[in-house]
């Protein structure tokens, strides 16, 4: 029953935001993979990356942000994704008119 419940409120909440998801290429060692989820709603922009690795789950979230205005960094492109042997590094950083507020910076492990 919990788990219907929150598969239901996820649902949801993906309705109420206009979530868009987007998986960042390339991929890292071992084939993680960053995935991006970003919301908009009234003046407030959100998302929240999660590291997938080879099970093909993503369980805990990597790193989050807020954009001004509504803004989807990762949607127009002002994000910079690199990877390295311990794992990866996301660097959202909005536009000058629609600056990140919080976070922006976040290591992606797939450990």
């Amino acid at each position: 029953m919990t788990a219907v419940l929150g598969t239901a409120w996820g649902a949801l909440d993906d309705l109420i935001s206009d979530a868009e998801y987007r998986v960042l290429h390339p991929a890292g060692p071992g084939g993680c993979t960053a995935v991006v989820r970003e919301t908009s709603f009234l003046v407030i922009g959100t998302g929240e990356v999660y590291a997938v690795g080879r099970t093909g789950l993503a369980l805990d979230e990597s790193g989050s942000w807020t954009a001004d205005d509504g803004c989807r960094p990762v949607d127009a492109g002002t994000y910079e994704l690199s990877w390295g042997r311990e794992g990866g590094h996301l660097r959202i950083s909005g536009t000058g008119t629609d600056p990140v507020l919080r976070g922006g910076s976040t290591d992606i492990d797939c450990g």
